[in-house]
């Protein structure tokens, strides 16, 4: 039904807007006289927190390439995407741009479609200060949305605010097991992004040329073989009378 093959990379840049926006916590570990003994960034990677999990509990041996897993750690996952009526707009409404190698086309595409895109943050910890810590630059900025400037086609060169939704958090303490066992303290927040998906694009050409028949509400006269006059309502030029202008050509 489709066969038109296109691919505006959309999900994809959602993704790595989401991701973005959480690359840059960073966490500091201080003495009790307030002096900071380590400071790092919170390494983040996408898929989900079991993955990590089972990483994390896995013995370390250097010899066979298996490296355990430290914290703090924190990973995002894409879980649903939903349509949105409420920011449904007039679908025949056009973008246009102009053509990169050709001036008589311009590029057109059709308005885009809202969607609801679903994530879930994983914060995984060892020690409850560092989770703590994570949150707080974070939370803060959610009131509970907060907008971030995406790119959203490239190729016509429209941007827009993009509202990152936070919908909710729960926390997990995996304290049971033997004392061998690794804890892992794990904060999962939830949020909505509120983006959008384009349809493919199309060459169109530029207008250059108009044909359109003028009302001038003034005048009611028209100039004919060089000589002004009035037409009579009732003749065949009836339209003048009522201020249609026509234009005719003097032959000499």
């Amino acid at each position: 039904m489709f066969g038109n093959y296109f691919y505006n990379k959309n999900i994809r840049n959602v993704v790595i807007l989401f991701g973005t926006v959480f690359n840059d916590i960073i966490l500091r570990r201080v003495t009790s006289a307030g002096v900071t003994q380590e400071e790092f960034r919170v390494p983040i990677a996408y898929g989900p927190a079991e993955k990590f999990l089972v990483r994390l509990r896995e013995a370390t041996d250097i010899s066979k390439g298996k490296v355990g897993l430290t914290l703090p750690r924190m990973s995002f996952e894409f879980t649903a995407i939903n349509y949105d009526a409420t920011r449904k707009l007039v679908t025949t409404k056009q973008f246009k741009k102009a053509h990169a190698s050709d001036s008589t086309k311009l590029i057109s595409i059709y308005t885009p479609t809202p969607y609801d895109f679903d994530f879930t943050l994983s914060v995984m910890v060892k020690n409850s200060d560092d989770g703590t810590q994570i949150l707080e630059q974070i939370l803060p900025y959610f009131s509970p949305a907060y907008q971030v400037t995406m790119n959203e086609m490239s190729t016509m060169g429209i941007k827009r605010d993009i509202p990152i939704i936070f919908t909710g958090l729960s926390t997990e303490d995996s304290y049971e097991g033997d004392f061998l066992t690794r804890r892992a303290l794990i904060h999962t927040l939830t949020f909505t992004v509120k983006a959008f998906l384009y349809g493919p694009t199309s060459d169109v050409g530029v207008i250059k040329e108009v044909d359109i028949n003028k009302y001038n509400t003034t005048a009611s006269t028209t100039k004919v073989s060089n000589t002004d006059v009035k037409p009579d309502p009732l003749s065949a030029d009836a339209d003048d009378a009522y201020g249609y202008t026509t234009t005719k050509t003097d032959y000499y």
